[in-house]
């Protein structure tokens, strides 16, 4: 069989699947990809059993074929290539690439041995948009664990209301919970889908795409005019978020932003990326300061500030995570008078929150 084909046809959504393939696994077969070359145009998939995606490209084909190749050499090559037409001669386990005085033979597998992709049904359907899924993954993706021991925590949960979604990260130290009203939700239990899905899906959607939304039993799929996703989801308990909001943190301050994250990076430079900080509050004043081997760092900055006198500890990531994820000029933090979670809000939006557990020392 021979086929005559533009390379950016497969390239581009090549571009988009190949990270998915597995290229340690102990299935050598989820290495590669399926293409299924039709009359009403291709089909490539690729999958690692835990996310799939199949990409539909549009082409006027005259005979059907499906091959499976290595997925990660055959982006690679077609990398390389002119952004000009390719000859495909394929065989029954061989494939002759040809462009100018270029010429690439890549090994076919047995398209029989390549793990079933389908598309999913589900209890919840809704559209969203990609600059907003986008969203989503940008605010709270950076509080997800990456612990495996505990489960649960290495997925991003998200959970449907009349008309709204609630997205949730954490560790078990830190939450960023965002909420986003979305025309359509009708409400659906809470899932969890895992973090490396979540980051490879990011990658695939673009800002103007419009999203279909489908939450199966095990699975939820993400639709796209150029691309469908599933992925598996993860089984488990997700902590009660809402009850780790707290509610009644009365000692609240206004700090402007960009000179609170100087302040830290000040303070930062004598210690690790995850040491900790110590901040006290006064009236008027927040004190960050640090000390290590190296010395001692204190940064002293002006705050709209009037409640009672606090020293806290903190992980100075944790801080520089959160403030470099709220918008705004200026961050709202609300305390506790004893020990416990502090509240980070942006001042004009109570829709995105970050919650901190400080550090006992």
């Amino acid at each position: 069989m021979n086929i005559i084909i533009e390379r950016g046809l497969l390239l581009t959504p090549l571009t988009k699947l190949v990270n998915i393939t597995e290229r340690r696994s102990i299935m050598p077969i989820l290495s590669n990809i399926l293409v299924a070359f039709s009359r009403g145009g291709i089909d490539i998939y690729s999958t690692d059993l835990e996310l799939s995606a199949i990409s539909h490209v549009s082409y006027e084909g005259d005979s059907e074929k499906k091959i499976v190749v290595h997925g990660r050499k055959f982006f690679e090559i077609l990398k390389e290539m002119d952004a000009d037409t390719l000859d495909l001669d394929i065989g029954d386990n061989t494939m002759t690439m040809k462009q100018k005085q270029a010429e690439f033979v890549l090994s076919l597998q047995d398209p029989e041995e390549f793990p079933e992709v389908r598309e999913i049904t589900g209890s919840e359907e809704f559209s969203l948009s990609g600059a907003t899924f986008l969203e989503m993954i940008e605010k709270v993706g950076f509080a997800i664990s990456s612990d495996e021991t505990r489960y649960v925590l290495t997925g991003m949960y998200i959970v449907g209301s009349e008309g709204l979604i609630s997205v949730v990260g954490t560790d078990g130290f830190r939450m960023a919970l965002y909420q986003q009203e979305v025309e359509g939700v009708k409400g659906f239990p809470g899932i969890i889908i895992p973090k490396r899905s979540i980051l490879e899906i990011g990658r695939m959607i673009g800002e103007g795409d419009e999203m279909r939304f489908v939450v199966g039993e095990k699975h939820v799929q993400f639709n796209t005019p150029s691309v469908t996703v599933v992925s598996r989801l993860l089984e488990g308990n997700f902590p009660d978020y809402e009850n780790v909001v707290p509610r009644n943190n009365t000692n609240t301050l206004k700090v402007d932003k960009t000179r609170f994250v100087k302040g830290l990076r000040k303070v930062a430079t004598i210690i690790s990326k995850s040491e900790p900080i110590k901040v006290t509050l006064s009236e008027g004043v927040m004190e960050i300061e640090t000390e290590s081997e190296i010395g001692h760092a204190k940064e002293v900055l002006d705050v709209d500030y009037s409640g009672e006198k606090l020293n806290m500890n903190f992980n100075i990531r944790f801080l520089m995570d959160v403030a470099s994820h709220i918008d705004g000029e200026n961050i709202i933090i609300k305390a506790p008078s004893t020990y416990g979670a502090v509240l980070f809000e942006e001042e004009k939006d109570d829709h995105y929150k970050n919650i901190v557990m400080p550090i006992r020392v």
